[in-house]
């Protein structure tokens, strides 16, 4: 038998999905890759509530010459995003749609787009629309209310309603407040302006210490998915703060899935992330192993994770893999997820339908250590510990 004993610290990124769902999804994703890959899992019992924003499972995962236990522990801050996203609406685009405009006026833009022209795309989208909404609205008041000779703000006063409309309808169906209120937060984040933002940091950190002082596994590894890569860093760098030698001993791969990493790092006045983010990478013991596919416009595609911030050397090493979901996808889920932005960000962390090395799951579940996938992208194609267990030559 080949046992490997994993421990695998999840941080989600924008969505109001509590953890105990987050996992039942991860769960039910998995039988589907456990099939895939040949191999038997068994999921232990998710905890009904949510400890402190955390939340544990186990899982046991078996095959004829290898078993695997995964401590599989989720980080929720989905309570932080439903204050956002609840906010009544328009009162929530008031509120979050002048951030958003900061990121124009301070030059993060500018840098975003010298990044990844996809990613520049992403972030002017909702500025486009809200334009073409407003032009829209101006032109079809002045010529309805505007044709009877009144003062011009007499036309303007329906328009702006008419524009706050689009703005609900179509605009939801378009992600529009979705967007502006991931920006909205982006920027408290930035000015770390949410006290609840830097309370979560330092009670993740807490937890961190906790989880990787007390760990026995064989590996461990640390996922940050979009805006839980900047959450999994902040917090990791406040727990080498308080514990400098907290991975003396330790195989840890750092997963980065879609990582929103740049969209803090590269805004001028987040001065403290650039301090996290190299802390940091100058630990030894960490692979950092970043995932990027040129399907997500959410992400920095074909960008080199740090050297937009001017990092250009790092102590621990730094693996990037860009791939194509294309090849891990059905063409039916491939065409849907094709539909839908926000879709294919999150397939990073969902089941695949064929074998493909960057599949999230098989580094939760698998026979595999993550670091030894991020170096070798074709490990499993010859290895035994799979083929013979789904009997295939």
């Amino acid at each position: 038998m080949y046992p490997i004993n994993r421990l695998v610290l999840n941080f989600p990124g924008f969505e109001t999905t509590d953890a105990v769902h987050q996992i039942e999804r991860l769960s039910a994703g998995g039988q589907k890759t456990a099939k895939l890959w040949g191999f038997d899992l068994e999921a232990g019992k998710i905890a009904s509530k949510s400890q402190n924003h955390r939340t544990s499972i186990e899982f046991n995962s078996s095959a004829e010459k290898w078993t695997a236990k995964s401590t599989y522990v989720q980080f929720s801050w989905d309570d932080i995003i439903a204050k956002y996203e609840d906010m009544p609406y328009p009162q929530s685009l008031f509120a979050n749609f002048p951030k958003y405009l900061l990121f124009f006026l301070d030059g993060s833009v500018r840098k975003y787009a010298k990044a990844s022209k996809r990613y520049w795309g992403f972030t002017i989208y909702p500025m486009l629309l809200m334009i073409v909404f407003a032009i829209f609205s101006w032109f079809l008041m002045h010529y309805t209310v505007g044709q009877y000779g009144l003062h011009w703000v007499m036309t303007a006063i329906p328009a702006f309603v008419l524009f706050l409309m689009l703005c609900r309808f179509p605009g939801d169906k378009a992600y529009l407040n979705l967007s502006i209120n991931d920006w909205g937060f982006a920027r408290d984040l930035v000015t770390l302006s949410n006290p609840e933002v830097v309370k979560r940091n330092a009670l993740f950190a807490d937890h961190l210490i906790k989880e990787i002082s007390s760990s026995k596994h064989d590996e461990i590894i640390i996922v940050g998915h979009s805006f839980g890569s900047v959450w999994a860093v902040s917090a990791l760098a406040i727990a080498l703060e308080k514990k400098p030698n907290l991975l003396k001993g330790k195989r840890l791969t750092f997963l980065a899935l879609g990582s929103s990493l740049l969209k803090i790092g590269l805004v001028k006045k987040a001065q403290y992330f650039d301090k996290f983010v190299k802390l940091v990478l100058s630990e030894p013991n960490i692979v950092w192993h970043d995932i990027q596919t040129k399907t997500d416009f959410i992400s920095f595609y074909k960008t080199e994770p740090f050297e937009p911030m001017k990092i250009v050397e790092t102590v621990c090493e730094v693996v990037v893999s860009r791939v194509n979901f294309k090849h891990a996808l059905s063409p039916e889920r491939h065409a849907k997820m094709k539909k839908s932005m926000y879709l294919a960000h999150r397939q990073y962390i969902l089941y695949s339908d064929k074998r493909v090395h960057h599949d999230f799951q098989l580094r939760v579940f698998g026979p595999f250590f993550a670091d030894d996938l991020a170096r070798d992208n074709s490990l499993f194609e010859n290895n035994d510990f799979i083929t013979e267990a789904t009997g295939e030559a």
